[in-house]
C-alpha cells in the first residue's frame, strides 16, 4: 500500500514504530496499522500498486484540512 503526500511509520506487533516510509507490503488477508501526522493539506490517495487490485477497489482518498 502506498500513501501519497505524507510518510508514515508501521506500528509493529509490540507497539513500537517502524522506520519512516510511504509504502508497505501486505499479503493477502493481512492487515496492518500505520501512524502518521496528517500535516499536509489536500486530498491524498492511499492505494495498492498492483493496478488490478486498485481497479477492483483497493484504494481510498484521505482528505487533510
Amino acid at each position: 500500500m502506498h500513501l501519497h503526500g505524507m510518510h508514515f511509520h508501521e506500528v509493529m506487533d509490540d507497539g513500537r514504530l517502524g522506520p519512516l516510509r510511504d509504502t508497505t507490503l501486505l499479503f493477502s488477508d493481512e492487515t496492518g496499522e500505520i501512524a502518521f501526522v496528517a500535516d499536509n493539506p489536500g486530498q491524498w490517495l492511499l492505494h495498492c500498486h498492483m493496478l488490478s487490485h486498485a481497479a477492483s477497489g483497493m484504494m481510498t482518498r484521505i482528505e487533510v484540512s
